[in-house]
């Protein structure tokens, strides 16, 4: 077991590391560079930008920029930003919880929206309670995000106008306030998950109720309610764990849409005034760390493997 999970940390290393390769070489090739943001456009000469990248280092060849960039970003220095003049490092630590925390509150309500619906639509499958639930969440999974959380603003300035007008309030400076303006992103972004999860629950629990145990358990008298919930729930549970770990990952990236809408200071929204603002520093650092959370999270899930299917585990 030991050794199983050595290797799985050893290629997650080798992951991280090629991934670290990859954003900055994305970054180096992007039209223009950190010279042009500093020093502008206009009015500048040939040594104002010779200098500057002289004393950033842009002079160096890749590999050298890549190793020192590296290095800095293994102590927590991702750069200062040109624009801002902020430590970049110090934007991500108040712009991460934001994006987490509702990450996090979405994967745990769509998952107990989701998870149970398609476990009975499982057991109910092509009969109306199928029907209904798979019609209901379906829709909402067809609905565009940003559709959702513009009709969502629209709806509430008139039925809840304290969720609509609340801006976002950290949890340490009134909690309160907090809850109320993490209610409105939350709603716009969890039922589109709960219909995918839903899904997914479904079509691997009608696979797992066809496998020969089920009809053996079956004809050796087990109630049919601890067959369907219990048995076949947990021989469905790693496709499914999968899927929500991948849809948590894909999630990290997909707030920018809702951060944008509802004005949350989360690393979607920051990414999207970086890209705006040509703040190269800020953009590298916002895609690593979107690229590092979804290896971590697809790394966690590949050590529950084991935990959730005995037959993965080492003999």
């Amino acid at each position: 077991m030991l050794r199983m999970v050595l290797s799985r940390l050893a290629a997650m290393l080798a992951v991280l590391f090629a991934v670290s390769v990859l954003v900055f070489g994305l970054g180096s090739l992007i039209p223009g560079d950190l010279t042009s943001v500093i020093v502008g456009q206009e009015g500048a000469t040939t040594q104002q930008f010779e200098e500057v990248r002289r004393n950033l280092g842009l002079d160096k060849p890749l590999p050298v920029q890549y190793a020192r960039w590296l290095g800095n970003a293994l102590r927590g220095d991702l750069g200062t930003s040109p624009i801002t003049g902020r430590s970049v490092s110090s934007d991500l630590a108040q712009q991460i919880p934001v994006s987490v925390e509702l990450a996090v509150l979405c994967l745990i309500f769509s998952t107990a929206l989701g998870l149970p619906a398609g476990i009975v639509a499982a057991v109910h499958a092509n009969r109306r309670l199928d029907v209904l639930i798979r019609s209901l969440l379906l829709f909402a999974f067809s609905v565009p995000t940003f559709v959702i959380g513009i009709l969502l603003l629209l709806v509430g300035s008139r039925v809840a106008p304290d969720l609509f007008r609340v801006a976002f309030t950290a949890w340490s400076q009134d909690p309160v306030s907090h809850v109320r303006s993490m209610v409105m992103p939350l709603l716009t972004i969890t039922f589109p998950m709960a219909a995918m999860t839903m899904q997914m629950t479904r079509s691997a629990m009608l696979e797992v109720l066809s496998d020969p145990f089920i009809v053996t358990a079956r004809a050796a008298g087990v109630r049919l309610q601890r067959i369907q919930y219990l048995h076949a729930l947990r021989n469905a549970l790693p496709p499914i764990v999968t899927f929500i770990g991948f849809q948590f990952g894909v999630m990290l990236g997909g707030l920018i849409v809702v951060e944008q809408i509802f004005s949350l200071p989360g690393l979607g929204r920051a990414m999207l005034e970086a890209i705006a603002t040509r703040d190269y520093p800020m953009v590298t650092a916002t895609t690593l760390v979107f690229a590092v959370a979804f290896v971590l999270i697809n790394a966690v899930i590949d050590l529950l493997y084991p935990v959730l299917d005995p037959r993965q585990r080492p003999r």
